[in-house]
């Protein structure tokens, strides 16, 4: 092989693997920024972010110590910070909406909505909703169900063993 023929394809090559290189980049930078903003949301009230976990365009964090679990959402130029005490939680739940949509002759249920649910132990307070997933917002479930299924499962384990 020649020189040049291999300079080509050294060129080709990195040509193919820079834009993956900058969609890394970006990928890292967007989850730093969440990342940032939901310890912020936390040290406002004075909490630290023990545990947490990203999926698409959220964060979902949780103080172990004081028992706070923290949200952060970036809808367009939306943003969503939300957090709740669970000395005040009954009960976590996911709620998810679903519609019927007709597919060659059959039936198929589509998910329109994925909730994190709070349920509040006084009955005065409204119940405190994380929206993980929206058919208007988001065009695709992406793991949605399945994260907020894991967490829900984790913060109803914290909250048994709290009484």
């Amino acid at each position: 092989m020649d020189l040049g023929t291999a300079l080509i394809g050294a060129i080709f090559l990195a040509v193919c693997m820079v834009p993956f290189i900058i969609m890394y980049y970006h990928r890292v930078k967007k989850e730093n920024v969440m990342l940032q903003s939901l310890k912020n949301i936390a040290q406002q009230q004075n909490c630290n972010i023990d545990k947490y976990e990203l999926c698409g365009d959220f964060a979902l964090g949780l103080d172990e110590n004081r028992g706070f679990v923290f949200f952060f959402k970036q809808k367009n130029e939306e943003t969503v910070r939300q957090f709740v005490n669970l000395s005040g939680v009954q009960t976590c739940q996911v709620a998810k909406k679903t519609r019927n949509q007709k597919a060659n002759k059959t039936n198929e249920l589509v998910t329109i909505q994925v909730e994190l649910c709070f349920t509040s132990t006084n009955k005065n307070n409204d119940e405190t909703r994380f929206e993980l997933y929206n058919e208007e917002v988001n065009t695709q479930l992406s793991g949605e169900l399945q994260f907020a299924e894991s967490w829900a499962k984790q913060i109803t384990e914290r909250l048994k063993s709290k009484k």
